[in-house]
């Protein structure tokens, strides 16, 4: 007499419910396994911003002074866009502290035009042929689309984002009475698309000098700022932030490190997006004249002694604005309350 034996399987509710199961603690975690990226992402932006800052401080300890925010020279020749006093050539901090970033070799293939005060080369990004066919007669040297990772955010994907409007190879120069202005290049492949792009950029003070010069920044057009300058002491003194360099969703802008001059900082930290409240029509938000990362609720800055922290993204008004405000001006003589940033 045979007996057969076998095993009983699961049944379709209990395969079900051990499924649904599974996909509860996926769900739980997640959310934690996202926070870990996110807080490492920002643990490496935190670095990125030190390194920036001490290269800043190595810089001026090669030279006697830190790197002008921005290079703009009277005796630049004319381009297609500009014309002297102010053709050119609009190269940024960042772009100085290259050999003190380990990107020596990037910065030996760039003209030493570009970095000489009162040269007479033109705008970096419309200099150099072949120049594109798009409208906008963009052409610059190809070792501008070298990609720097410690110029960018890991929160980010600046390099990797097409904007919808452009990409600056100037941002943040001087255009009186009381406002900044700036020239992009197309997203065009071969001619922009391509540029090595950047999440950081340099301090300029509340708005230079236009209004009250104790709060200028260290960093403004052709500024040649010495140590000795920052009276506010470099512990109190932002040197670089984050900026995304345009709208947070949908993006418009971004910025490269070739072209990342100095902001103000008078616009205050808006949040990424806002709602207006009637009868208001629109509200201020995170913009290409404002810093700005994404970064839950915080944007970071380095500050001139290397040290980093994160400021209140919203912060538009009040004692955290305020204090914002003061920590851009290097020698305006006010005591800050870092507890209030």
């Amino acid at each position: 007499m045979f007996r057969r034996s076998g095993r009983q399987g699961f049944t379709l509710i209990e395969l079900l419910v051990v499924i649904a199961i599974i996909a509860v603690l996926v769900g739980l975690l997640l959310p934690a396994v996202q926070k870990v990226r996110e807080a490492a992402a920002r643990m490496s932006c935190q670095n990125n911003l030190k390194q920036i800052a001490l290269a800043a401080m190595n810089f001026e300890s090669s030279y006697g002074r830190l790197p002008p925010g921005g290079l703009i020279s009277p005796n630049s020749v004319a381009n297609v866009w500009y014309s002297p006093p102010g053709a050119g050539p609009f190269t940024g901090a960042l772009a100085f502290l290259l050999p003190y970033m380990e990107q020596n070799n990037v910065y030996a293939q760039l003209p030493a035009g570009l970095f000489t005060f009162n040269t007479t080369t033109t705008a970096w990004a419309y200099g150099t042929p072949p120049f594109s066919s798009d409208g906008n007669s963009t052409g610059y040297p190809k070792v501008c689309e070298s990609v720097v990772k410690s110029f960018l955010c890991p929160s980010d994907n600046a390099q990797d984002v097409t904007p919808s409007s452009g990409i600056w190879d100037a941002l943040g120069f001087p255009a009186p009475p009381n406002f900044i202005t700036g020239d992009y290049v197309y997203a065009t492949p071969g001619f922009g698309q391509a540029l090595g792009a950047t999440n950081y950029i340099a301090n300029a003070g509340y708005f230079w000098t236009l209004l009250s010069p104790q709060y200028v920044g260290p960093y403004t057009p052709n500024s040649k700022t010495k140590i000795t300058e920052i009276t506010d002491g470099t512990s109190n003194t932002i040197g670089f932030g984050e900026s995304l360099s345009g709208t947070y969703v949908n993006r418009d802008f971004k910025n490269t490190w070739m072209g990342s001059m100095a902001l103000p900082s008078a616009w205050g930290l808006p949040p990424d997006t806002c709602t207006p409240v009637p009868p208001a029509t629109s509200c201020s938000q995170a913009g290409w004249t404002t810093y700005s990362s994404k970064h839950a609720g915080v944007i970071q800055f380095a500050m001139c002694d290397g040290s980093v922290r994160g400021i209140p993204k919203g912060s538009t008004s009040g004692t955290v604005y305020n204090n914002f405000i003061y920590s851009t001006g290097m020698k305006d003589g006010v005591v800050i309350n870092q507890s209030g940033l």
